[in-house]
């Protein structure tokens, strides 16, 4: 990262050299430094021939350059932001002929200039909420299209698909340990409990089951925690609470504590700017704990 405009001639000198040392070419890519960024990403759909968005998620609260807590649509969001990133999103999807769906992903700075990161053709994780904002179930989607359906057939054309419904919030439960300098650590065990809350506006997809054995070795997502609201963000951040009525258990008793990360949750969607920070509190947003 260079700050100082001087700097920049002995930076690219010293990089081109690694890079010729390392794979024999010393070419470079040089990119514009965004920071205090949010991460903002748009679903899109497509049959070959038409397109069509079915709006945009924000996964700014991050940890390691990890997603651990997806909001949609993106709160605080300009409208006419929105519309461009929108619009941006389905020119791309357009531009490659996509068939199936994908997901375009861009940083949004606290000017309002975004960027273009790059374009996911498959379901992502986070998929979950973008479904429970329209009410459309993007698997069953994404195999219609690649049989080939069009969008218009499947009723998904762009003036066919809703306007977001309230607001929905996605927690990603893991299997860590955090660690006294907080840190965290993949660990592993036998789950003792396993009990995923319920009721309305609560959706869990995942894979415990009491006797489970958890694997440090692999990504130790065990479950999402989906919370949806018709009534906006506000009632979704209080259906959140019932991720506290997720019980976990692993090894000695040891239970689950997420008071943390719905408190975490709260504060960075009441604050004045909510963006992706990289400090102590972003830092801390740990999904779960399996204790061995």
């Amino acid at each position: 990262v260079v700050q100082d405009p001087n700097g920049v001639t002995k930076a690219i000198a010293e990089v081109s050299a690694e890079a010729l040392a390392a794979f024999g070419d010393g070419t470079i890519f040089v990119e514009q430094l965004v920071t205090n960024a949010r991460h903002i990403e748009v679903q899109v759909l497509g049959d070959s021939t038409s397109v069509c968005h079915l709006w945009e998620r924000d996964c700014s609260l991050q940890r390691r350059h990890q997603k651990v807590i997806e909001i949609a649509p993106a709160p605080k969001l300009d409208s006419a932001i929105r519309q461009s990133m929108l619009s941006a999103a389905c020119k791309i999807a357009q531009a490659i002929g996509l068939r199936g769906l994908a997901t375009i992903e861009f940083l949004l700075d606290q000017t309002g200039n975004y960027y273009f990161i790059e374009a996911n053709p498959r379901l992502q994780v986070e998929h979950t909420i973008t479904e429970m904002i329209t009410g459309i179930d993007l698997v069953q989607a994404q195999i219609k299209l690649a049989d080939g359906a069009s969008l218009k057939g499947l009723g998904l054309h762009q003036d066919q698909i809703p306007a977001p419904i309230g607001t929905a919030i996605q927690m990603r439960i893991s299997c860590e340990r955090l660690l006294e300098n907080g840190s965290v650590k993949p660990t592993g065990g036998v789950l003792r409990a396993y009990v995923p809350p319920g009721g309305p506006g609560i959706r869990v997809d995942g894979a415990g089951f009491v006797g489970m054995k958890t694997n440090p070795a692999y990504d130790g997502l065990l479950a999402k925690l989906i919370v949806h609201s018709a009534q906006g963000i506000e009632p979704a951040l209080r259906r959140e609470t019932r991720l506290g009525r997720l019980q976990v258990r692993g090894r000695g008793n040891q239970q689950t504590g997420f008071g943390g990360v719905t408190r975490l949750a709260g504060t960075g969607l009441g604050s004045k700017r909510y963006g992706a920070d990289s400090g102590p509190a972003a830092n801390a947003c740990v999904g779960s704990e399996c204790r061995r």
